[in-house]
């Protein structure tokens, strides 16, 4: 007897999804959690991850075919029936029940209730064994993989994020990545060979040994880097994990020109919306006539926050390199821990006070946007923080956030700094009570003891709910969120 393979709801506003792409075919054996096809919702394209074990029986649902929510996409077979048909014995009737197949991702402000019993939704991303990209040699096909390989879909890269005021820069992965028409062979990489010790030098394939720390071997396994690509900079030509960490900036510097780099259509021409871009339209339109913004705006003296990011680079006190967006989450959190109100929804004509401060920071993708969470940033430290940040980096870098990664952020920070913005005012994300704009750390004319001199200073910006929040209550969390800017040595308590 086969087991149902139906259409999961990935969102609260989901009706049906569509197949852009099955990445098994009947007959072919699925492992836990292995990927079985691509699906289109309206919140992104997700892979959909498989909960048991078998062997894909029968597709119902062709490619580019859409089906509503709970509708059969497929059947598997388990991995005992086929073993016992193979040997001749009769199969063990088993009464036919759904496959948990998804797990629900959700975008910005909205809840999920992701339990251990579902499966994790990644991004499309191309991955080869061990959760590490293909390098150029792997993808390029031969003619032994030409025949034993399916053809598959190449998949654009399409996610980035600025995430710092003055040069930090963080990627995400594409939920909504573009699947381009032309098939492309993917060679199936050799099995990895286990490292005969977590320090040991290899060779870098030009008679030179390759020198890493086992932190950065760690870090660029995590991240899927290839060491040979990266430079050095300690003793010996040694690579550091903080190389690693600038050689990752560098490829999401480059990921991110292209990106803000002009793509617009054909004057005249008309696009339609993606399933995700409809989900934004909507859920914006509804902040803006449901919540009753209003802003604040104050400027915030940086140059003590810039000597301290500058000081922990250069005594390496942190392995991590500090980003002036974790610095500005840092002092968020502890404002917000001064004014829990702010940190607050309006739900059932009710304020309801949440009991943990989970920041969100606003990643823009190729069509639309997603909300990574920090979460209980009110027990993290300076480092601590950093760390969180850096995972969900290396995350970006392998490709996939989980369910629980993109859901339940309490307070949002939208960053504008990479692209030299100076003052903006972002959309609150329903159901939270405020969202915080930051602008590019700039050289402006200050008064120091009645001199003008130059500062650097940065502009930010509150939007605040009325309905939750008063004028004078956001007015006091920015000078209390200023005040910790300008004091950042209270950061690192």
């Amino acid at each position: 007897m086969s087991n149902e393979i139906t259409m999961p709801k990935l969102s609260d506003t989901m009706e049906e999804g569509k197949i852009l792409r099955w990445l098994k075919h009947p007959g072919d054996k699925i492992a836990r959690g292995e990927a079985i096809a691509e699906v289109e919702t309206d919140k992104a394209d997700m892979v959909l991850e498989s909960f048991e074990e078998g062997v894909l029986d029968q597709i119902k649902l062709n490619e580019g075919e859409s089906a509503p929510v709970g509708a059969v996409i497929a059947l598997m077979k388990s991995a005992s029936a086929k073993d016992s048909r193979a040997e001749g014995k009769p199969m063990p009737s088993a009464e036919a029940k759904p496959l948990p197949a998804a797990a629900v991702m959700e975008n910005p402000g909205a809840e999920a209730a992701a339990t251990s019993e579902l499966p994790v939704l990644t991004a499309v991303k191309p991955k080869i064994a061990g959760g590490r990209q293909p390098s150029a040699k792997q993808i390029a096909p031969t003619a032994a993989s030409e025949k034993t390989q399916k053809p598959r879909k190449s998949i654009a890269p399409a996610a980035v994020v600025t995430d710092g005021s003055a040069g930090d820069l963080h990627v995400h992965p594409a939920m909504s990545a573009n699947l381009s028409a032309a098939p492309t062979a993917i060679a199936a990489p050799p099995p990895r060979p286990e490292p005969s010790a977590p320090a040991a030098d290899a060779d870098a394939g030009d008679g030179h040994k390759l020198r890493a720390s086992p932190l950065a071997r760690r870090a660029a396994e995590e991240a899927g880097v290839d060491l040979s690509h990266v430079r050095g900079t300690g003793p010996e030509g040694r690579v550091t994990k903080r190389d690693i960490d600038n050689f990752i900036r560098e490829q999401q510097l480059f990921k991110f020109r292209r990106l803000v780099s002009p793509r617009e259509g054909a004057p005249g021409s008309r696009e339609e919306l993606s399933a995700m871009r409809k989900t934004i339209a909507k859920r914006m339109a509804q902040s803006k006539r449901e919540i009753p913004h209003f802003y604040v705006t104050v400027e915030v003296a940086m140059e003590d926050a810039v000597r301290l990011k500058d000081s922990l680079e250069a005594t390496e006190l942190f392995e991590e390199t500090v980003t002036y967006n974790d610095i500005i989450v840092k002092a968020c959190a502890l404002a917000l821990g001064r004014y829990p109100r702010i940190n607050a929804s309006y739900e059932d004509e009710g304020i309801f006070i949440h009991p943990n401060i989970n920041i969100g920071v606003a990643v823009a993708v190729e069509d639309g946007l997603i909300l990574p969470v920090i979460r209980e940033c009110e027990r993290l430290s300076l480092l601590e923080i950093s760390r969180a940040a850096h995972r969900l980096v290396a995350k970006s870098s392998r490709g996939g956030f989980t369910s629980d990664e993109l859901s339940g952020a309490t307070f949002s920070i939208s960053n504008m700094g990479m692209l030299g913005i100076e003052h903006f005012a972002a959309v609150i994300v329903p159901p939270q009570a405020a969202i915080l704009a930051v602008s590019a750390i700039k050289d402006r004319p200050v008064i120091r003891n009645g001199q003008l001199a130059v500062g650097k200073t940065m502009m930010v910006t509150g939007s605040f709910d009325h309905r939750i929040v008063d004028g004078v209550v956001a007015g006091r969390f920015l000078q209390e969120l200023k005040r910790f800017l300008e004091n950042p040595s209270s950061l690192l308590l």
